[in-house]
């Protein structure tokens, strides 16, 4: 009951004892659960302020970091790279059509290189690069690989690796890509063979199984059967299939 029904029965009645102790009580009871509602709600309050203010704190401190990375360039190598003292022809693309150098560079697994040019910052993605074998002028023209070199590129894993380990200890990044672009580029070539052999293989089958089916049909008498048709003349065939195909993705014949 509310206080105001309380007071209206009270105001209105002349009420036994026992039922001013009920509406008693059940004032007791009803300013209870109205005070348990209240705390909660107070606290429900309490929680989702703390919980806004941690989040602003959250997100002013990450607009710090933001802003710290935009402020500021790379002043130290950025984690695996070192500064560019090796790769001079290795530019970076800019505004305008124009080009900066590298300043910090990262050689990756496959012998390609990463770098970021000195305006660059931790919001910056670095620029990927292939670079190749610096070639070595004298008066004598270069000779060819020798054949041991041309077996061990071609040659087992173990063979290859401890080569190739020999090649990363000049330290010449662009010589050790190019070992690494012959020994992948290798590996491509036999994919291809081994497809051409199975392509070559199934042409073949394919012949042999028309030359089959030909003589099944020689033996069939199949030109015995239809040779009322053998004085017609033959019909072109006049369907859009038969005339052109069409070019994949561009809607016209060719």
């Amino acid at each position: 009951m509310s206080p105001w029904s309380v007071r209206s029965a009270i105001a209105s009645h002349d009420l036994p004892a026992d039922t001013y102790r009920s509406i008693i009580n059940g004032l007791v009871v009803t300013s209870k659960a109205r005070t348990h509602r209240f705390h909660q709600d107070l606290a429900t309050q309490e929680a989702d302020h703390k919980k806004k203010l941690n989040d602003r704190e959250e997100t002013i401190e990450f607009l710090e970091a933001r802003l710290t990375g935009y402020i500021d360039t790379f002043s130290q190598p950025p984690e695996g790279y070192i500064e560019n003292g090796r790769l001079t022809t290795f530019t970076i693309p800019c505004r305008g059509g124009l080009s900066n150098p590298a300043k910090w560079v990262k050689k990756l697994d496959d012998g390609r290189v990463v770098g970021y040019t000195a305006e660059d910052g931790p919001h910056d993605l670095p620029h990927v690069c292939e670079i190749y074998a610096s070639p070595k002028y004298t008066a004598d023209p270069a000779e060819p690989l020798p054949h041991w070199i041309h077996e061990t590129l071609q040659g087992s894993t173990p063979a290859y690796a401890s080569f190739l380990d020999a090649v990363k200890a000049t330290n010449d990044w662009g010589l050790e890509a190019n070992v690494m672009q012959f020994r992948t580029l290798d590996e491509r070539i036999l994919a291809y063979k081994a497809q051409l052999d199975r392509t070559h293989g199934e042409l073949k089958s394919t012949i042999i199984a028309q030359d089959q089916c030909r003589g099944r049909l020689e033996c069939a008498r199949l030109a015995e059967q239809i040779s009322h048709l053998a004085g017609e003349p033959q019909r072109m065939p006049t369907s859009n299939r038969a005339r052109g195909g069409w070019k994949e993705r561009r809607g016209c014949r060719f």
